[in-house]
């Protein structure tokens, strides 16, 4: 699989039924779906989009690194919940981001066991690298499962 980070388009908007997607999750906020940026394989028919932020209860209209993300794979749609911590002990040589998996909804499909989800995100996040936007030297991660799938 080649993942890429790329901006959506219209017809992806078109393709996946996106706007409805965002703003489900977005009910408040307007944007161009266009605006938007995304870790995508079109061969594969796979990508995976972060939807939503939480807020952060530290600042006022801050968001925590808490977030909801859209995994689609083969029209099967996955909520993921992933947050994450950067191991500060690593800097400034590495750039370690720790992503932390908190949930799967659903925790498996028809053509995906929680395993395969599991690798998959650790595939498509290594691509995603320190954003859609913008990429740092000497960026490393990880992924730790904690959901209840059974999956270590």
């Amino acid at each position: 699989m080649a993942f890429e980070n790329a901006i959506i388009t219209k017809e992806d908007d078109e393709k996946y039924g996106l706007s409805k997607i965002y703003y489900k999750y977005n009910p408040y906020y307007e944007t161009f779906i266009n605006e938007l940026r995304w870790t995508i394989d079109r061969d594969a028919d796979c990508w995976l989009w972060k939807i939503y932020s939480f807020p952060d209860p530290d600042y006022d209209h801050g968001t925590d690194s808490k977030g909801i993300w859209i995994l689609y794979y083969n029209g099967e749609v996955i909520e993921v919940t992933l947050d994450y911590d950067i191991d500060e002990a690593l800097r400034p040589e590495k750039f370690h981001r720790i992503w932390k998996l908190l949930n799967l909804n659903p925790k498996q499909t028809s053509l995906l066991s929680a395993s395969d989800i599991i690798k998959l995100l650790n595939v498509i996040l290594k691509a995603y690298g320190y954003s859609t936007r913008e990429q740092i030297p000497n960026y490393t991660m990880e992924l730790q499962d904690l959901t209840d799938c059974g999956v270590k």
